[in-house]
């Protein structure tokens, strides 16, 4: 079963910039669940993280693009797991930064965010 504390601190990591925190958060789910399709979600999640890690700390193209890539393969496997969370949208939008960074465009304005902003 997720652990939608994990998923969703990470998740506010990652939509504040902070994705080596995010990362760990994940990974340290990831390293404990047995649910087969919770560690793909995760690992997907993780990959996702350390692509921008690499992409804006470290300055490191290529290793950003391959996990990106990577982490979208696990995405693409997995289900809708979390209520409240509209995977599709988020892969999407990882997919436009795949072709940014394709294109040497590196706008953190354009990263997609995981939670969506209260409009009320």
């Amino acid at each position: 079963m997720l652990d939608h504390d994990a998923f969703w601190r990470g998740a506010a990591l990652f939509d504040r910039g902070e994705f080596f925190e995010a990362h760990e958060v994940w990974e340290e789910r990831w390293r404990v669940t047995e649910g087969a399709c919770e560690r793909v979600l995760l690992q997907g999640l993780i990959q996702v993280a350390a692509a921008f890690h690499k992409l804006f700390v470290s300055h490191s193209l290529d290793s950003a693009e391959r996990l990106l890539c990577r982490g979208l393969a696990k995405l693409d496997a997995s289900p809708e797991m979390v209520e409240g969370f509209n995977l599709a949208a988020f892969l999407a939008g990882l997919r436009q930064c795949g072709a940014d960074l394709s294109a040497t465009q590196r706008d953190r304005s354009r990263l997609p965010r995981m939670i969506e902003p209260n409009t009320t």
